[in-house]
């Protein structure tokens, strides 16, 4: 005998499927009405706030240090920078701060309240406008055609809702998109269109906003429409790829930054060397900007508990034979953090011997290190010989930060008596023939020295046309008053600053483009504290463009850009043969001096 589904077991399914079909039908075309609703409140006349991106810090209270002093000679001496007698200095300046009833560390920086307000560039929170105005990208802003999808980003403190409208009036094209968040990335697809058409003619972007009540409706009736904002796209591209270090604020001897190696086009790193909590990798460069061949050279100082001969040492990684080997100079100090390899990839100049002191000033969020002593030295990797640049490496002055000129024929590096505390060193720039070694008398770089600024870290166009380089009030590193300087390779025409800088914040480590157009620098212009990767478009005429960011994912990201590198194309490194070819355990090749290669013990 057949049995017989009951009716109601059929008619389930039936109402199921009719349900979900319903829903598969119906829901998007909700999202569709409830979407062009809420476009529809964007609608009609709007406010202007009248603002344009204003950017810069709000202004630091001014503290009299006189009430953390006991108001003796002595002690009132501690609190002004003078000579780097370091431990005497630290004793009684920690003295005065211990016997203050406001003594304590500081919980964001580790520093002490006295100690921060001695720093000159402490934390500082960046201004805030009162309307709705777009923040990035500048105004008339040049992007790289290779660049990945750029953010928007804009501050309002009215509104919770806000359309953002981009178009190419040239073209006839438009594009409007709704968001929550007071940042918003262009899709790819849309970014695809702005570099077909914003080459000929400027681009836009506005944003407006709304105070939104409910699901339907807004809270007040008023629109704000923030500035528009134009752009444009290059006709010249950047460098495809970027080799940097993230630091994590403040700076400090236990410190172990990872490189990353980033491809402009796409939108997330990748790890190139992982110092596992054990290496502090100081410096790198490549001696082709091509990045595909030649050779690496790292700065390395192991702060592992593995026993190791030489805790400090250079490695430098032959990138056409996928090998790599610690260098030990043959010099009593190791250190030798800055670094350049000569336009014909032979030699390598060095900051050698340096000699830090222990502690130059309170551990915030900036380095003003600059070493009490250094010398420069070069290194041929062709015989394997290496000696002190006579001229470059005087006894008293402090020598550092080389860069070989176009024609390699010279060395122009940064130079300093030594002895002075950073907040009152400035740094001069020299230029030395290298002679094949035997050095010369150097001679100071005309409006690049005695300037009543610090003076540092040069680097040459590839095109040898320009010379750039770092201007800062004292000392060196990412100091606040940091700003790029350009001119001609051949010093003949006057320096000027370039128009990306800001007056806020720091700009300072830099790298040029292959082809010679873009310069790619970290900066602090965001929150005077983590510096940001940014380039700008150098002309014909060495006019710089707004700077425009390398966009990055997390905009909260704790961490610091650091020493960038712009190469043409990836290096072909495996990142575990690079850490073998670098790590304490690699074969060790020692340096010898240039004598050595007549008895016949020089290898390479």
């Amino acid at each position: 005998m057949t049995r017989r589904t009951p009716k109601s077991r059929r008619v389930v399914p039936v109402v199921a499927g009719s349900l979900l079909v319903v829903l598969v039908v119906a829901l998007p075309l909700l999202h569709c009405l409830h979407t062009r609703h809420v476009a529809g409140l964007f609608a009609g006349p709007s406010v202007d706030s009248g603002e344009t991106a204003r950017t810069g810090f709000y202004a630091l209270p001014v503290y009299k240090l006189e009430a953390y002093q006991t108001g003796t000679e002595e002690d009132n001496a501690a609190a002004r920078p003078g000579l780097l007698d370091r431990s005497a200095e630290d004793e009684r300046f920690e003295r005065i701060e211990g016997i203050h009833p406001d003594y304590k560390l500081d919980v964001t920086s580790g520093a002490t309240r006295a100690a921060r307000m001695k720093e000159p560039t402490s934390h500082r929170d960046p201004w805030v406008p009162r309307f709705l105005t777009i923040t990035y990208p500048p105004d008339n802003a040049l992007f790289p055609p290779n660049l990945c999808a750029p953010f928007v980003e804009w501050n309002d403190i009215h509104n919770n809702l806000w359309q953002v409208t981009v178009s190419i009036p040239h073209a006839q094209l438009e594009w409007k998109s709704l968001t929550a968040e007071r940042r918003w990335r262009v899709p790819d697809t849309v970014w695809a269109r702005i570099k077909e058409h914003a080459a000929a003619g400027a681009a836009s972007v506005q944003v407006r906003g709304i105070r939104r009540s409910g699901l339907w409706g807004k809270a007040a009736p008023t629109v704000h429409r923030s500035q528009r904002v134009t752009f444009r796209i290059a006709r010249d591209p950047a460098d495809n790829i970027i080799v940097y270090r993230l630091v994590d604020p403040p700076f400090a001897n236990r410190k172990t930054p990872s490189l990353f190696i980033r491809d402009i086009r796409l939108t997330r790193p990748t790890v190139f060397l992982d110092a596992r909590q054990q290496y502090c990798v100081n410096c790198h460069a490549f001696s082709s900007k091509k990045g595909t061949h030649g050779r690496l050279s790292l700065q390395v100082r192991y702060v592992g508990d593995e026993p190791a001969d030489h805790a400090v040492y250079a490695a430098v990684y032959d990138i056409d034979r996928h090998e790599g080997r610690k260098t030990i100079f043959p010099f009593d100090v190791q250190m030798s953090t800055f670094m350049a390899w000569s336009p014909d990839e032979t030699r390598l100049a060095v900051a050698a011997r340096q000699r830090f002191a222990p502690r130059t000033g309170p551990v915030i969020f900036e380095t003003q290190t600059i070493g009490q002593d250094s010398d420069i030295a070069v290194y041929n990797a062709l015989d394997g010989t290496g000696a002190l640049l006579p001229g470059a490496s005087e006894p008293k002055v402090l020598e550092t930060y080389p860069r070989w000129t176009p024609d390699g024929k010279s060395i122009v590096y940064s130079s300093a008596p030594v002895g002075k505390h950073p907040s009152i060193t400035q740094l001069d720039l020299y230029i030395i023939p290298f002679r094949d070694g035997l050095g010369g008398s150097p001679a100071p770089v005309p409006g690049a020295s005695a300037n009543g600024k610090s003076n540092f870290y040069a680097r040459f166009s590839p095109d040898g046309k320009w010379m750039s380089w770092v201007q800062a009030d004292y000392a060196s590193l990412i100091k606040a008053s940091s700003d790029i300087y350009l001119m001609s390779a051949d010093f003949r025409s006057g320096p000027r600053a370039l128009a990306s800088n800001v007056p806020h914040a720091a700009d300072s480590w830099h790298s040029w483009s292959s082809n010679s157009r873009w310069i790619l620098f970290a900066t602090k212009r965001e929150d005077g504290i983590f510096a940001r990767l940014y380039m700008t478009h150098i002309d014909e005429a060495g006019n710089a463009s707004p700077a425009v960011r390398l966009p990055i994912e997390t905009p909260r990201m704790r961490m610091s850009f650091n020493i960038p590198e712009f190469l043409a194309e990836r290096p072909p490194i495996e990142e575990h043969r690079l850490f073998e070819g670098m790590c304490i355990r690699a074969e060790s090749f020692k340096v010898k001096p240039p004598a050595a290669e007549a008895n016949g013990t020089a290898s390479e």
